[in-house]
């Protein structure tokens, strides 16, 4: 389900390489006649609401003929089936929207209170009727919308608050300003809508998505000297296999991605 692309992405390659003056993360895309590097930018949190407003449209879309047979069936996450994935989905919603919270208030709320209290929240969930899957998905992300439009109105005390995204681990420190949660969920929304194992590839990723979140996976884990199409590219820094496209600037396969993002 990765490795494919379209008309308007066809010869598009992907470098990413460190600056070694500033170590800071680059990514350049090449069309073809010139190679430009940029620097990931600031969140803009209008643009990011309604980037994940149409994320989430098309991740309905995908969904709304739901039946119960495709609810069960594998997605392309080990272990886990459709079911399980929408439940994640909207457990995901209900986290961010404590960690809004815990920005707006200064008030520490966890997203979840810990990783085994995630993990039960989803395989609990899992197994319902494909109307009750839908509906948590659409009522979460109503909520979260709700308080992401409070958060955009919100000071910069606010925004730039750190919380911890995830279940916390010992001894965790907050690390992620509010102003970045609206692209938190945009990555969670577009990432595991491919992760279900429908319709949705990550040749569908928009490419300003693709762009963004590869400098964010390279901030994170390192840069890499990998050419191919920039969703492939994508899709094998965060573990969601090896597409044709893919070569090593000498040539050779990829193989791993780093650990880490």
């Amino acid at each position: 389900r990765v490795g494919q692309t379209n008309g308007t992405r066809q010869g598009r390659r992907v470098r990413v390489q460190a600056n070694e003056r500033n170590r800071q993360p680059h990514s350049g895309v090449r069309d073809g006649r010139s190679l430009r590097w940029v620097t990931e930018p600031l969140p803009a949190l209008a643009p990011d609401l309604a980037a994940l407003a149409a994320a989430t449209d098309r991740l309905l879309v995908t969904t709304g003929h739901l039946d119960d047979r495709t609810a069960r069936q594998p997605s392309l996450l080990p272990g886990w089936s459709v079911g399980h994935v929408l439940t994640h989905i909207a457990r995901n919603a209900d986290g961010i929207i404590r960690l809004v919270h815990w920005a707006r208030s200064g008030e520490p709320t966890p997203m979840y209170p810990s990783l085994e209290s995630r993990e039960r929240d989803i395989e609990a969930g899992s197994g319902r009727p494909p109307a009750d899957l839908l509906d948590d998905v659409r009522a979460s992300a109503t909520r979260l919308a709700v308080a992401l439009d409070l958060l955009v109105t919100s000071d910069d005390d606010a925004l730039d608050r750190l919380v911890i995204f995830g279940a916390p681990k010992p001894g965790q420190k907050p690390d992620s300003p509010g102003r970045t949660l609206p692209f938190a969920r945009l990555r969670e929304v577009e990432i595991h809508h491919v992760d279900l194992g429908l319709a949705y590839r990550p040749v569908d990723w928009p490419a300003d998505f693709v762009e963004r979140t590869l400098l964010f996976v390279h901030s994170r884990s390192g840069a890499v000297d990998v050419v191919g199409d920039p969703a492939d590219v994508l899709a094998w820094r965060i573990g969601r296999g090896t597409a044709p496209t893919l070569r090593r600037l000498d040539g050779s396969d990829p193989g791993d991605p780093p650990a880490g993002w």
